[in-house]
């Protein structure tokens, strides 16, 4: 009788754009705007964000401590 573990799941970070369009801050057009910002400036997300005028830079530093904030938990049966 052979017995095999259960696969892992494959558990990927969460990144800050993706968390400000899950948290419904950011639309899907938004968040291609941010980003392709982010990628030609080096900038960061949040940085991108609050430049373009679609979330003020408290409302970032504060969605930013909220993201940070996070823990993932595995959960073994």
């Amino acid at each position: 009788m052979s017995s095999t573990a259960p696969a892992k799941p494959d558990l990927q970070p969460i990144r800050f754009g993706e968390f400000l369009y899950e948290q419904r801050l950011l639309t899907d057009e938004q968040l291609l705007d941010v980003l392709a910002d982010h990628w030609s400036n080096g900038d960061r997300v949040g940085s991108a964000v609050s430049r373009r005028g679609i979330l003020s830079s408290a409302e970032v530093e504060r969605q930013a401590r909220l993201y940070h904030a996070l823990d993932v938990v595995e959960i073994s049966a």
